[in-house]
């Protein structure tokens, strides 16, 4: 199955209790029904992915999680596998993110590892990749990331990098558009050559109007224009949410 795009994500991370994600949902539900939200996503901690497309019924929004098991079934007690995230109706898994690799020292090898398991499963990694720096050589430190990934993965397999600069997460402002702009274009050509369906998102304090202005600034190089935006803080008002989707499907008509 081919990817959306342009596409809106949102990825709750451990801030909602359930009736905070079901009134979210609700929110969203009433202003995306009769398929009107069809490519867009939310990723959620495991136990809301039931629930979390049940409130969704009807919107067209695909709903993932925010990490996996690298392991098969089997004796590893408290771990989440993909096949049994695949059963549940699971689209995507958020693998390789910051925060995770902060807090639990999970190297890129460990996330190749579940990159493997998710999409040997039908399910679509979201590989968070960028630089620490704002001075980094974004060409290698993303060629080095990715590398990890296309190596564990069938090169038809689909296939989600957000582009998250880690400086710019957890921050005030998202990174400035015409930075994104150049990131994105790195990217792009770094996945130039892979014959499976592979899309861009930014993320890092994207919020409000942060597609936009990538859009703007990317005017005359459309490699640098990411093919959506991947919400994380600013997400939790759905309302905002609701923004990014409006601005990424009038994208389609600039």
């Amino acid at each position: 199955m081919s990817l959306p795009s342009p596409v809106a994500g949102f990825s709750s991370k451990a801030y909602q209790s359930v009736a905070e994600a079901k009134a979210w949902a609700d929110v969203v539900r009433e202003a995306l029904g009769d398929g009107r939200g069809t490519g867009h996503y939310i990723c959620v901690p495991h136990p809301i992915l039931p629930l979390m497309r049940t409130w969704l019924e009807g919107t067209g929004m695909d709903v993932g999680v925010q990490d996996l098991s690298r392991f098969t079934p089997g004796p590893h007690t408290g771990d989440v596998t993909a096949e049994l995230l695949a059963g549940l109706g699971c689209r995507y898994v958020m693998l390789g993110h910051p925060e995770r690799r902060r807090d639990y020292g999970e190297t890129w090898e460990l996330v190749a590892e579940k990159a493997a398991r998710a999409s040997e499963n039908g399910i679509v990694p979201i590989i968070i990749a960028g630089e620490a720096n704002r001075d980094d050589d974004i060409r290698a430190v993303v060629s080095e990331q990715l590398g990890y990934i296309l190596g564990a993965i069938s090169p038809e397999a689909d296939l989600l990098i957000a582009y998250e600069p880690a400086w710019a997460i957890g921050v005030a402002d998202a990174a400035p558009p015409e930075h994104v702009v150049g990131a994105i274009a790195i990217v792009n050509d770094l996945l130039s050559s892979r014959p499976g369906s592979s899309r861009i998102v930014y993320g890092g304090s994207a919020k409000s109007g942060t597609y936009a202005a990538i859009v703007k600034a990317g005017q005359g190089n459309p490699a640098g224009v990411p093919d959506g935006v991947f919400l994380g803080r600013a997400g939790l008002d759905p309302h905002t949410f609701l923004d990014s989707v409006a601005e990424v499907e009038n994208s389609q008509h600039q």
